[in-house]
């Protein structure tokens, strides 16, 4: 079975083996939110000023849950805002940033 989010571009699949019921999640085309974190560093303030607190980027929720499970810590705690931390310094994640660290 599969299901396609309009609003997110999400696609869930169901399927099922001799080890069980199995859910994938995949996003084929983030390219809206890459736009997005381009525009993003186009207006978001440089590191002195009005920069204490500032946009660093985005992550989608189908990478987001991934790197949940690779690290063992729910989104949104803090072990796993460090890890995501260390994923975003890997060049393979840039894409994710706004402006770098």
């Amino acid at each position: 079975m599969r299901h396609l989010d309009p609003a997110t571009g999400l696609i869930e699949e169901l399927y099922e083996d001799e080890a069980g019921l199995h859910v994938r999640k995949t996003n084929p085309d983030i390219s809206s939110l890459f736009d997005r974190n381009k525009a993003m560093a186009d207006i978001a303030p440089s590191m002195a000023g009005e920069a204490a607190t500032r946009y660093v980027g985005s992550v989608d929720a189908v990478t987001a849950e991934r790197w949940s499970r690779e690290c063992g810590a729910s989104i949104g705690t803090a072990e796993f805002m460090a890890y995501c931390k260390r994923q975003l310094l890997d060049s393979d994640n840039s894409k994710f940033l706004v402006r770098g660290f």
